[in-house]
């Protein structure tokens, strides 16, 4: 499942302040539901309705729709664009007939990822009432910090937590960092397995599976903790002094800010490729290798997806006809290991 934010424009947003459905549709850039153009969400629309026509800047960073593959489930936004000092603080909520499905969290990873890669933000705050014990769990589940209270004209008593996202460089000029990406059975670990092999004192593999699997046992979905695991332990290895292989499905809409950012914050060479491998040849090749009694084609084909490049990471696109040697070669030419 794919979850956006969409900004809306101004005459959109005057229009859910006024209460007409019919012009607020016609303005959206993208569909909504009944429950955004309805008295609960009026209230979030006329305060932002009023912000935005005395300070545009803030159009395109406050509350939004909320789209899980294309439908609007919900509302999510930072209060305004970031402060002088680099602050911002989020907000979100799910249209009641969308919860319990891990909305909130993919909407608040959303926001989280948009935080992490605009420079000028550095600290991320998040009000919750103390009666709220599902946002209470979801934002200190993601690292945020209770650091004060505050009372909210309409919500009353709220804890108030911070989050620091500030760009930290990882790594050294002499670590490489290498990222391989592509669909289960695309040859993709068979690389990166062979590459620790040959360096087995310097270079750390960062396994996605291995982390969400069997470290985790969690879920791949948007927001998930395996996300920052996966982050987390390519950063330790590098601020270390190792080389590190991050390998996995990573696909682009749960993992692409991730990588972007450790990309950037990693001061040496980094390099990034891509698996794009037919389904039929993930199969074939799935089935020579141990783990193919694991699972089979039903699975793989749950999980495959077209290529899907990360915007902004310079992946190198490697096809079929690329053999494991060859690409082998390719990243160690590329990476200098």
């Amino acid at each position: 499942m794919s979850v956006t934010i969409a900004q809306l424009p101004l005459a959109a947003l005057r229009a859910l302040a006024a209460g007409d459905a019919e012009a607020a549709i016609r303005h959206s850039p993208v569909p909504l539901s009944p429950w955004l153009t309805s008295e609960d969400a009026r209230s979030t629309w006329v305060r932002r309705a009023a912000q935005v026509a005395v300070t545009p800047a803030d159009e395109g960073w406050v509350t939004g729709v909320v789209l899980a593959d294309g439908v609007p489930v919900g509302k999510a936004g930072f209060h305004e664009a970031p402060h002088a000092d680099g602050t911002v603080e989020v907000g979100y909520a799910i249209d009641p007939a969308y919860r319990r499905r891990g909305l909130a969290r993919a909407a608040l990873a959303v926001l989280l990822d948009r935080a992490r890669e605009a420079p000028e933000v550095t600290r991320v705050l998040a009000s919750v009432g103390p009666w709220n014990v599902p946002s209470l769990r979801l934002v200190r589940a993601r690292g945020f910090v209770a650091v004060g209270e505050e009372i909210d004209e309409e919500d009353g008593l709220e804890i108030v937590h911070a989050l620091d996202v500030t760009a930290r460089p990882t790594g050294s000029q002499d670590t490489r960092l290498v990222v391989l990406r592509g669909n289960s059975g695309s040859g993709k670990s068979t690389v990166a397995r062979a590459l620790q092999r040959e360096r087995p004192r310097d270079l750390a593999w960062v396994s996605q599976d291995l982390l969400r699997r069997e470290v985790l046992r969690a879920r791949d979905v948007a927001g998930a903790t395996a996300v920052d695991l996966v982050d987390a332990t390519a950063r330790f290895a590098l601020d270390r002094g190792l080389h590190v292989v991050v390998d996995g499905i990573l696909n682009s809409w749960k993992y692409g800010a991730m990588l972007r950012c450790l990309v950037r914050d990693h001061v040496g060479t980094s390099t990034a490729y891509l698996w794009d491998v037919p389904l039929e040849e993930t199969v074939r090749r799935h089935a020579t290798k141990p783990v193919a009694a694991d699972f089979g084609e039903a699975e793989l084909r749950e999980w495959y997806h077209p290529r899907h490049l990360v915007p902004g990471l310079d992946e190198v696109v490697l096809g079929p006809e690329v053999t494991a040697d060859a690409a082998l070669a390719r990243i160690r030419g590329d990476a200098d290991l």
